[in-house]
């Protein structure tokens, strides 16, 4: 029986904002992943499968070996309480999946209900992630997966210790991470609360050469918008009423290092003029003085809100927003990269347990023993969608940890039986194209006419209503600009990244190679233009990369 790896999926390529996996194969890879088991070591193993509609794929004690993601050396689940005679997986023609319990002993669980005979896991289902329990105690995650182990050559590396997974999502952002660490370029996090954006900033500090100097982390939906500026840049004695001494601004504070802005959205007005113009220069004026001194600061700020359209209506810079995502970075939320949940988990787990005092708990049971965590809670837990994302995981696992103090098995608390009933529908829609081009895109907003560009993002269409074939096909006719193709689209700007790290096929100018870049000047003999036709990226992008290189 083939152990499942899949050799059609051979050839990774890096994209600008993240790492997007291209094959020589139109079906994705089918993975089973182990978010919990007796031994927690073994959870985040993993098997590819091979879910050809005809080749049953059997799944039993014994086989097949789960490993590491990029290992070549597995084992399998190996636990007493699982059936040596196997259960098969089977591909449908529509491209889920059919479970065949057949003679097998295993018990089966879907959504906390035993699996009788059969069951189907739909495309839409998979896509998503579904959610297994095996004989009460292991925990499988059914999902599709790029090709995307070894693109870090070794790791994530310590700079990147907090950042748990192995995901696709998050191997994308540890590469961004290397990618931009050492250029000393303000950053861009963007990402749902409560999803790491301050940890990628404390990684992206640790990986670069200013890790030995201070970083600073300032909230500035925490400050009073009268008092950002004098927060930022400092004030000097007298300079406002009960300033009774010369107050040390933060950006003074971090200097030789990076300072982290959160919730950059909520920059008051006056505060994105002084900050767009120390971006420019690189100089800093106390509130009170009439001196500019310059500066040595790296900043990476980071925002959940759309920027692109707090721009439209006239309540954030658009030369702040610019000079600010000199490069971007998506970070996943914790239900796009779910095959996490069981590192995360455990991680969680271990460091609540030793600071109750209680770490023997998640020791390997002896014997008859159940695993003081069960696996149904997390089964539970693991196909719950997290609007809070990683940090509302942490605060669960910390609530049950606390209330099971000193039980022998751990158990569901009230609260989060509440939080677990009816998780948010969050499952992806179907891309479907619409029904006529959509309207050419309005004139470009003016700087006095906010009201005209908020009435433009009437109508707004979302990203999952976009196909691979529209989207490429927009991105030729507007020719690679994406603002100019967001409006044809109309969907916002930052979702055309989001588009872009959908589609293998769409990538810009930022994950070019050096290579590429140099070859194509050759060819072509600098002709801009052929360039970027032929790169398929913007023109105005593709420029900015050429003089990076020194060939304009």
């Amino acid at each position: 029986m083939p152990t499942g790896r899949i050799t059609g999926f051979s050839r990774t390529t890096l994209g600008g904002r993240g790492t997007a996996t291209a094959s020589g194969d139109d079906h994705p890879t089918l993975s089973l992943t182990i978010l919990y088991h007796p031994v927690l070591d073994r959870v985040g193993d993993r098997v590819l499968v091979d879910s050809a509609p005809d080749r049953p794929f059997a799944l039993s004690r014994n086989a097949p070996a789960f490993a590491p993601p990029g290992a070549s050396d597995g084992k399998p689940l190996g636990d007493d309480y699982l059936s040596r005679k196997p259960i098969h997986l089977t591909g449908t023609s529509d491209g889920g999946v059919r479970i065949d319990i057949g003679d097998s002993g295993t018990a089966v669980t879907l959504r906390g209900q035993l699996v009788r005979g059969s069951a189907v896991l739909s495309a839409k289902e998979l896509a998503r992630g579904v959610v297994i329990e095996f004989g009460h105690r292991i925990v499988l995650l059914a999902h599709h997966v790029g090709t995307l182990e070894g693109v870090l050559d070794g790791g994530q590396g310590d700079e990147a210790r907090e950042l748990v997974g192995a995901s696709d999502g998050l191997h994308r952002v540890l590469w961004d991470i290397r990618s931009v660490a050492d250029l000393d370029l303000p950053v861009l996090l963007r990402g749902e609360t409560g999803s790491g954006k301050e940890l990628v900033a404390r990684a992206i500090h640790r990986s670069s050469t200013r890790r030995d100097k201070p970083f600073l982390a300032v909230n500035l939906g925490a400050i009073a918008p009268s008092l950002a500026v004098s927060e930022l840049f400092g004030a000097e004695k007298g300079a406002y009423t009960g300033s009774i001494k010369r107050q040390v601004g933060y950006f003074e504070q971090a200097h030789g290092g990076t300072l982290f802005l959160d919730e950059i959205g909520e920059a008051p007005v006056e505060l994105q003029v002084v900050l767009l113009r120390t971006l420019e220069t690189g100089e800093i004026q106390t509130v009170g003085s009439p001196q500019l001194r310059k500066i040595d600061v790296r900043v990476v700020a980071a925002t959940d809100a759309d920027l692109e359209g707090k721009v439209a209506t006239g309540s954030f810079r658009a030369p702040l927003l610019n000079r600010l995502a000199a490069y971007e970075i998506w970070i996943p939320p914790l239900r796009e990269r779910r095959d996490d949940i069981g590192r995360l988990l455990v991680r969680f787990l271990r460091e609540e347990l030793t600071q109750i005092g209680e770490p023997q708990r998640l020791a390997p049971p002896a014997g008859d023993a159940k695993p003081w965590f069960p696996a149904s809670l997390v089964a539970r837990l693991a196909d719950y969608d997290w609007p809070g994302n990683v940090r509302q995981l942490r605060n669960v696992v910390r609530q049950i940890v606390i209330a099971n103090r000193g039980r022998n098995r751990a158990e569901m608390t009230p609260a989060v039986e509440r939080l677990l009933v009816k998780p948010p529908a969050r499952e992806p829609e179907s891309p479907r194209p619409i029904a006529s081009a959509p309207p050419d895109p309005p004139k470009e907003p003016t700087a006095d006419s906010p009201p005209a560009a908020a009435a433009r993002g009437a109508g707004r269409r979302k990203p999952a209503d976009v196909t691979e074939a529209e989207f490429r096909e927009v991105l030729r006719m507007c020719r690679w600009d994406l603002a100019a193709s967001a409006e044809k689209l109309r969907i916002s700007r930052a979702s055309t990244y989001l588009l872009i790290e959908r589609f293998p096929g769409c990538r810009t100018a930022g994950a070019l190679t050096a290579q590429e870049i140099t070859q194509c000047h050759r060819e072509l003999g600098g002709d801009l233009a052929r360039m970027a036709e032929q790169l398929e990226v913007s023109e105005k992008a593709l420029l900015r990369r050429v003089r990076e290189l020194g060939l304009a």
